[in-house]
């Protein structure tokens, strides 16, 4: 199946079946491994989430159904434990423990982004946060006592943060969250109108 940048084709649903779907650069090189039930809309939010890290790198993919979504899982688990792809961080061997035989870590592309975008000062050294949405909540609270959001000024919206610290949408919910319940920040509207914006301490 071909991929030009933005223009994906998912193949349709197959219910009771998983997906098992593999994303590779021009070089064959792999970028994602991912499983899901509902191609289109998986594809859809990684078209918005990875916007500015794989998706735009992707040439090609290859889909293999599974009847059970446990061996689709199974399968996806090895596949980034062996062949490393660029972009996925869940599964990849621990740095902390022995290789099994044939496993290659992962290169982590999204932890370097996060450590990036936190200033990599945050976490004590030689451990990763156990907690990402303090580390992204620490880390925007940090610009707007910099003076880089004022008072009244709109946050980015959850995609751009999701690209800016390499995180899921799922985190910068979390850190968001911690910076509502700090009194940092206030949301309004609901849904997809959701919109967060600073207020004074």
């Amino acid at each position: 199946m071909s991929v030009a940048n933005d223009r994906i084709t998912a193949p349709a649903a197959r219910p009771g079946q998983t997906a098992l779907y593999q994303f590779c650069d021009d070089a064959d090189r792999l970028l994602y491994v991912g499983i899901t039930s509902d191609p289109k809309t998986r594809w859809a939010r990684h078209r918005r989430y990875a916007a500015t890290t794989w998706w735009t790198l992707a040439t090609h993919v290859s889909v293999d159904w599974f009847a059970e979504r446990d061996a689709a899982a199974t399968a996806e688990l090895r596949v980034i434990r062996t062949q490393a792809p660029l972009y996925n961080s869940g599964g990849s061997p621990s740095p902390f423990r022995d290789q099994a035989p044939e496993e290659t870590p992962c290169p982590m592309t999204n932890m370097q982004r996060f450590r990036e975008a936190t200033g990599g000062g945050f976490q004590p050294p030689g451990r990763p946060w156990r907690n990402m949405d303090q580390a992204v909540a620490e880390t925007l609270a940090r610009d707007m006592a910099a003076g880089r959001m004022r008072c009244g000024d709109q946050l980015p919206r959850v995609a751009e943060l999701v690209n800016r610290f390499g995180v899921s949408a799922d985190t910068v919910h979390r850190a968001l969250r911690r910076l509502v319940a700090a009194g940092r920040i206030e949301r309004q509207g609901v849904g997809s109108g959701t919109r967060y914006f600073v207020i004074p301490l």
